[in-house]
């Protein structure tokens, strides 16, 4: 009898989250909120993902004039601000995941109205108190098939 050793295979990482060098991991993601996000962050998601910066503004919850309040004084997304535009990077990592890295069809997506979320658009839905979750939350479900 033969006994082997079980090697998993490691996955490739792929996906937005990747690409902008964030962590799925609580702890490693606390400690990058904490340090904060330089102020182009925000170009940086829409240049990985190819998606309009209005749709990332509306999934983070960002306006235009605090947009360029941090672009044109360099300062860092930190505190609530952090955590809004990391929650928005995750929802996008997730539409894209959910439709095949498929940039239009995720866009689409976020900007239509979801039934789940009161007929409001998951981007438009993530700027209330726990939207972001709400809607991550949405995308696990519609992907594992869970009725909604």
């Amino acid at each position: 009898m033969t006994i082997r050793a079980f090697k998993p295979s490691k996955k490739e990482k792929v996906g937005l989250l990747h690409a902008l060098a964030l962590s799925n991991d609580p702890v490693s993601a606390s400690n990058q909120l904490v340090e904060g996000f330089d102020s182009s962050f925000i170009g940086r998601i829409v240049k990985q993902a190819q998606i309009k910066q209005a749709t990332v503004m509306k999934t983070a919850g960002i306006d235009r004039g605090t947009l360029s309040r941090h672009t044109r004084a360099r300062t860092k997304w930190t505190g609530a601000s952090a955590i809004k535009v990391y929650n928005a990077a995750r929802i996008i990592d997730a539409a894209l995941n959910l439709f095949d890295q498929d940039k239009q069809k995720a866009e689409n997506w976020l900007n239509t109205p979801a039934i789940a979320l009161g007929g409001i658009c998951p981007a438009d839905y993530a700027k209330y108190p726990l939207g972001q979750e709400a809607v991550i939350d949405l995308i696990g479900r519609i992907k594992y098939g869970v009725i909604i």
